[in-house]
């Protein structure tokens, strides 16, 4: 699966968001801000490409920590009901979460 330079730039930023010890969960607009855009730039397509790019490599969906407006705004620490029902469930959501924050982002990144 070919990512476009958009989400490219929001993998970057989300991997550098891990290795600089940001906090674990992003909304989209802090991810945009993050990335120099300006909010609402971040789609839910783009999220679901990288839900979807993460599956195919094998690490862990660096995507399921960031949630969508409407769960941001209940504090509702999930990400797309997408990529929710695609990890088969909230529980797995969470989990495959709990695998971001784990993962050693820095030796992936050296590598």
């Amino acid at each position: 699966m070919n990512l476009t330079d958009h989400q490219i730039q929001m993998l970057r930023s989300l991997v550098r968001g891990r290795l600089d010890g940001a906090k674990l969960y992003t909304t989209f607009d802090e991810l945009a801000e993050r990335m120099g855009l300006e909010s609402g730039a971040i789609r839910p397509a783009d999220i679901e490409a990288l839900s979807a790019w993460f599956a195919e490599s094998a690490l862990p969906d660096i995507a399921t920590t960031v949630i969508p407006p409407d769960n941001a705004e209940s504090l509702h620490m999930l990400p797309l009901p997408s990529i929710v029902e695609h990890l088969g469930g909230e529980a797995a959501a969470q989990a495959e979460a709990a695998r971001v924050r784990d993962f050693d982002w820095a030796h992936w990144a050296a590598s």
